[in-house]
């Protein structure tokens, strides 16, 4: 059983799990951006707009992770910021595996063709 206190009068029980179930996917989407970019805990000043950019990248980071994994993960299976991040580091240390192979072939090949 779940108690909802409100100081909104004269709203409706299914209002209020509704206003209730919006509030809490903003609560989730900010701790997805307070653990999984680390937003706040930039070495930023006092000044406004430092402040601001640092908010802003944050979140522009969790679109482009969105945008970039994000289809994929709409398929029916809840997700979240630290599975598309997971993902995300997977990828480019594929990328670096993949790019470091490739040089050293390349280095081979110039090796055997020297010989």
């Amino acid at each position: 059983m779940r108690l909802f206190v409100t100081n909104l009068d004269g709203v409706k029980a299914g209002t209020m799990l509704s206003l209730y179930a919006w509030l809490w996917g903003v609560e989730v989407t900010i701790k997805e951006l307070k653990g999984g970019l680390h937003l706040g805990q930039m070495q930023v000043t006092r000044d406004a707009d430092r402040v601001a950019r640092s908010v802003a990248l944050s979140v522009c980071a969790y679109l482009l992770f969105v945008r970039l994994y994000g289809r994929e993960e709409a398929s029916g299976q809840p997700w979240s910021l630290f599975r598309l991040k997971q993902r995300f580091h997977a990828d480019l240390m594929r990328e670096q595996g993949d790019r470091t192979e490739r040089q050293w072939q390349r280095k081979l090949k110039q090796y055997a063709d020297a010989a």
